[in-house]
């Protein structure tokens, strides 16, 4: 079985390690080395702070905010090799930044259109960007995140711009939403309930062409 070690178990690195467990033999890194132990612990992977450890995988997952990326990326260098496949899923963190790693291991982005809390409680599928140079890079890439969500090839670029939008917009309906009803003097403990709920409800509704009667009359009144 190959060996994933995945550098950052935060909402997104907790998600995928959940999904690929059963598939992979898993190394997770993480600085909170408790938190990184607990869920080593309930899905049966190793935990540790210390990158030495990648020497021991098949593929690099990097986990992390991107304002973090360039240190550890200099921290690890000395733990890759030309066999190895690192693959980035931040958002906002472009191939330029691993260029201090170019030649050192093989690189490929994966990245998700989907929001990480949401997946987990709901279920609901995200689609997967995989983007890399060489061909059998983006099929073993692809492989690995077959397991969370439907995978593409394609720009990573096209993501960042995807899903900076959607999060804006989404935003944006939700504070006029609090807005609203707050000058209804609606309770704040309602709103909540209202934003999660209906709002979300009637978004996804409308993105699976599932809209109601009570939709479809909004949709026309807003045309």
């Amino acid at each position: 079985m190959e060996t994933v070690s995945i550098i950052g178990v935060g909402r997104m690195g907790n998600l995928l390690a959940h999904k690929i467990s059963y598939d992979y033999n898993l190394i997770l890194i993480d600085k909170d080395l408790r938190k990184c132990g607990l869920l080593a612990q309930e899905i049966g992977a190793l935990a540790t702070g210390e990158y030495s450890m990648l020497k021991l995988s098949d593929y690099i997952i990097t986990a992390l905010p991107a304002s973090i990326i360039p240190n550890v990326l200099e921290d690890i260098k000395p733990y890759l090799s030309e066999n190895q496949i690192l693959i980035n899923i931040s958002t906002d963190t472009e191939k330029d930044t691993f260029k201090p790693i170019q030649g050192l291991c093989k690189l490929a982005s994966a990245k998700i259109i989907g929001h990480a809390l949401n997946i987990a409680t709901t279920g609901e599928l995200p689609l997967v960007l995989i983007d890399a140079d060489d061909e059998n890079v983006r099929q073993k890439t692809a492989e690995i995140f077959a397991h969370l969500g439907c995978t593409c090839y394609g720009s990573e670029k096209t993501v960042k711009l995807i899903n900076n939008i959607a999060s804006e917009e989404g935003i944006k309906a939700a504070l006029t939403i609090e807005a609203r009803l707050k000058e209804l003097n609606i309770p704040p403990e309602y709103i909540s309930f209202a934003i999660r709920n209906v709002a979300c409800g009637t978004m996804n509704a409308y993105a699976l062409g599932e809209a109601g009667p009570f939709v479809q009359k909004i949709i026309e009144k807003l045309k």
